[in-house]
């Protein structure tokens, strides 16, 4: 192992909502199964605002010390004996490291297994642009996920509402240059051209038009959909669903009937609002199928997502990089916790590091 410090710092908390403090731990050597990595950057995701305040998981992990942050980037600096012959001290990377009741990547170091999503770095991409892709693109491929068989040469189509946001923006992306799909993008007028850019072949101004009846209107010779992304929540859509998305398609929530930004999303949902569970009941037996999800945790998604931007046929959009979130008495926690609760981002929020 390269010469290290004896401690490193990171951003933690004990109880819900409460102000994140630096603590110091001992790095020890990576495991048989580890790599441990000097994160650079690192990126912020509404469900890091939601962890920190959510009652139960302070109540599962009781008083010990919980990190903040999921994505990542940075240098492997200690490599698992199992792990050397795929991996090298040097190597940059990025990935996700998700323990919801422990460590987080506001942190100068962290130890990763190889059950943990991981790739390496395009040289195309800053470590700042790297941190902030995990989440938001393994969320966006288990969306596509529920795409339904081509039964034609005529392209599938998706909607993605919220196209403007982090999983949006690669829902887009993804969805045309993997999946080869038709996209209509839902999005404000302020982010309209910039979805469009993306690659999206039509975009519908939730702020000017009637969404429902655009996408009614919009279906060649009357055709229905084939995938309903939504990355926002809220219940609008459900009196047109059926009529939108034809038996065979999906509609996907990654948030839920919710539209609270702060409190938790995803498959929690089905207990906080049991409507969806009968929602996802009727799908399953009628279509078209309903489901609200988290992320999928294949390496090859990222992989994949790194080859693309090798290439140059992805765009990673990152609005600001705040630095200082690990040094004493910083603001930085509050710039990017306002930054959150605002629902303005356009792509990510990333903090330096380094």
């Amino acid at each position: 192992m390269s010469k290290l410090p004896e401690s490193y710092k990171s951003l933690t908390y004990t109880q819900p909502s409460t102000d994140p403090h630096l603590t110091y731990t001992q790095i020890t050597p990576s495991g048989p199964n580890e790599l441990l990595i000097k994160v650079e950057a690192a990126a912020i995701n509404p469900v890091d605002i939601q962890l920190w305040g959510n009652p139960v998981v302070g109540w599962l992990a009781g008083k010990k010390e919980k990190g903040i942050g999921r994505d990542y980037a940075g240098t492997i600096v200690g490599v698992g004996g199992n792990l050397k012959s795929k991996w090298e001290e040097g190597t940059e990377v990025f990935g996700l490291f998700s323990r919801p009741t422990a460590e987080g990547t506001f942190s100068q170091y962290v130890k990763v297994t190889d059950q943990d999503p991981i790739a390496r770095k395009p040289e195309t991409w800053s470590f700042e642009e790297a941190a902030s892709v995990s989440l938001v693109v393994l969320t966006a491929y288990a969306c596509l996920e529920w795409l339904p068989e081509a039964k034609s040469a005529q392209k599938r189509r998706v909607i993605v509402s919220g196209a403007s946001g982090g999983v949006g923006i690669w829902a887009v992306q993804l969805a045309k240059k993997v999946f080869n799909c038709y996209v209509t993008g839902i999005c404000s007028s302020r982010n309209a051209d910039f979805v469009r850019e993306l690659g999206a072949d039509e975009v519908i101004d939730y702020s000017k038009q009637d969404v429902p009846k655009t996408l009614l209107d919009s279906r060649p010779n009357g055709s229905k959909y084939d995938l309903y992304i939504d990355c926002v929540g809220g219940v609008e859509m459900f009196n047109y669903w059926t009529e939108i998305l034809h038996t065979d398609g999906a509609y996907i929530t990654i948030v839920g009937d919710k539209t609270s930004r702060t409190s938790m999303g995803g498959p929690a949902t089905y207990f906080t609002y049991p409507v969806q569970l009968v929602r996802f009941l009727r799908g399953y037996f009628f279509g078209p199928r309903y489901a609200n999800i988290l992320l999928s945790s294949k390496s090859a998604y990222l992989e994949q997502t790194a080859s693309l931007a090798e290439k140059g046929e992805v765009k990673v959009v990152v609005q600001e990089v705040i630095g200082g979130i690990l040094d004493e008495g910083s603001d930085a926690w509050k710039k990017v916790w306002a930054h959150m609760e605002s629902g303005r981002v356009r792509g990510k929020i990333v903090v330096d590091i380094k």
